[in-house]
């Protein structure tokens, strides 16, 4: 993908990501920089990967996510505003790409991915490689302690509640992750946060 259409998706995404949750740009910047860094390694599609992974965050700043931020780590995935999130960026990201031009083909692909990002279990039933790496990218963004730091201003320091946030990373680690790249990159960055220490 060129350098050009990345700088024309950002500015796109930037006005939704800064209006969404805390966090939410620096997130997608960190993401999208993981999800290069497996494409270095992995066999996916730049095409399909980068553009999902700028926009897959940008239907936050279109729901009432008091919810997710009210919820304990392991109540997070089911709440509503988790759900709404995906269908609302799924569908501004189609707005996006359609008036960017982007082959149609692709923009489906995207725009599915987008639509269950959250979802692990929908993302490894798809079997794609395009989508593992998205889902990877993203997740690796939970581990690190610019993800530590980010959870702390969002959530506030209660949800150093660190116990129930250690252990839905820990299960994570088998969970989320599938490449071989991914796995061992999660894990350092699992050691670095003091993930394995008692």
């Amino acid at each position: 993908m060129n350098e050009m259409f990345e700088k024309e998706l950002l500015m796109a995404a930037e006005p939704y990501l800064q209006s969404g949750r805390k966090g939410d740009m620096e997130h997608t910047l960190r993401a999208v920089d993981y999800g290069k860094y497996l494409l270095e390694h992995e066999p996916g599609d730049p095409a399909i990967v980068l553009p999902c992974l700028y926009l897959h965050d940008i239907g936050w700043s279109r729901v009432n996510y008091q919810d997710f931020v009210d919820a304990t780590p392991t109540q997070k995935k089911n709440c509503l505003s988790m759900q709404s999130h995906m269908q609302e960026s799924a569908k501004l990201a189609s707005g996006i790409l359609e008036r960017l031009n982007y082959d149609s083909d692709r923009r489906d692909r995207i725009v599915a991915i987008i639509a269950v990002h959250d979802q692990p279990e929908a993302i490894i039933a798809m079997q794609d490689l395009n989508a593992t790496l998205v889902m990877e990218a993203d997740r690796l963004d939970r581990y690190g302690q610019e993800s530590v730091s980010r959870y702390k201003a969002m959530f506030g320091d209660a949800y150093t509640a660190w116990k129930e946030a250690k252990t839905v990373r820990l299960e994570g680690l088998d969970a989320w992750f599938r490449t071989e790249t991914a796995k061992t990159l999660s894990r350092k960055l699992a050691l670095e946060i003091g993930l394995f220490e008692p």
